[in-house]
This record gives C-alpha cells, sequence and structure tokens, in this order.
C-alpha cells in the first residue's frame, strides 16, 4: 500500500514582514521605510500585519525610477562628471606631450619662420660673387618668388581656418 504524500504548495496569501524586515530587504533604514509610508510609497497590509515584500520592492524600484527620471540636480551631476572628466583628459594628453598650448606652437612657427625669411632675404648678397650684379639680381628674384609662395599658402591655410583677413584684425 502506498502512503498519501503531503505536497507543500506556496501559499497563495502575500509573505508579510515588519517594516525592519522590509528595511533589511530593501537595504535601507527602519526610519526611511516610514519616511516612505508616510509619503505613500509603501503601504501596510490591510490587516494592518505588515508590509507585503513583492509589492513594497515592486513600488520601491517604481519610486526610484521616478526619482531618477524627475531630478534635474542627476542631469547636472552628469553633466558637470562628463566636464570634469574631458577636462582630465585634456590634462593627461597634455602631460603626455599629445596636447600643445596653441600659444607655444605660434611661438614656435614664428620663430622658424622668422629665421627662414631672414636667412632667405641675406641668401642673394651672400651667395653672388662680388659685383656681379645680375646674378644678385637673378637671385633676388627666386627669393622674391619663394616668400609670395609663402605667403600665399599662409592666406589659403588661414582662408580654410576661417580666419580674418589682417585687415580686419585688432
Amino acid at each position: 500500500m502506498t502512503e498519501p504524500v503531503t505536497i507543500d504548495r506556496p501559499s497563495t496569501k502575500p509573505a508579510s514582514v515588519s517594516a525592519s524586515a522590509l528595511a533589511l530587504h530593501l537595504d535601507c533604514s527602519t526610519t526611511y521605510v516610514a519616511k516612505l509610508e508616510a509619503e505613500g510609497v509603501l503601504h501596510r497590509a490591510p490587516d494592518g500585519s505588515g508590509f507585503d515584500v513583492d509589492a513594497s520592492r515592486v513600488a520601491y524600484l517604481r519610486y526610484l525610477r521616478r526619482e531618477r527620471r524627475q531630478s534635474p540636480r542627476t542631469e547636472a551631476d552628469a553633466d558637470h562628471v562628463r566636464v570634469k572628466t574631458e577636462m582630465l583628459q585634456l590634462r593627461l594628453m597634455e602631460k603626455r606631450k599629445e596636447l600643445v598650448r596653441r600659444t607655444d606652437v605660434d611661438a614656435l612657427i614664428d620663430g622658424i619662420a622668422g629665421v627662414t625669411l631672414t636667412a632667405l632675404s641675406s641668401l642673394p648678397a651672400r651667395c653672388a660673387p662680388r659685383g656681379d650684379l645680375a646674378i644678385r639680381r637673378s637671385i633676388e628674384r627666386v627669393v622674391f618668388e619663394v616668400r609670395t609662395e609663402i605667403v600665399n599658402i599662409c592666406l589659403e591655410m588661414a582662408d580654410k581656418c576661417g580666419e580674418p583677413p589682417l585687415s580686419e584684425q585688432g
């Protein structure tokens, strides 16, 4: 003969817990649970026995999502963190010499251009034999063409970058 076996079926009645047990479950304090109850986020069971764990968990998650969506401070904090991160990345790039200051590069280019133009201007006097005016004038013409070509390239680059003409700059 077989023995009757009893099957433990889960209760259809929701599990009610105290405020302190719910606080442990939600990882917060009992004071916070009381505050949420006062705000109408959490509700006690109708018989007053405690809180329904599942319903309270769902209500608390909805409350957190709603607060996150509504908080302008959250968005402002995220923007602040994004800007701060970008600033730190720029500082790191600068320290690694991947990024340089524009004023430093401009000064370097001015120095190189000044030496180059000075050297070009002195070429005719240095290269032409003494008294040979025809060769000197020929070298001067080539130097003038090179300097004009440099100026044209610089003006073209300035136009591409949207720089105003020198006459409009202060």
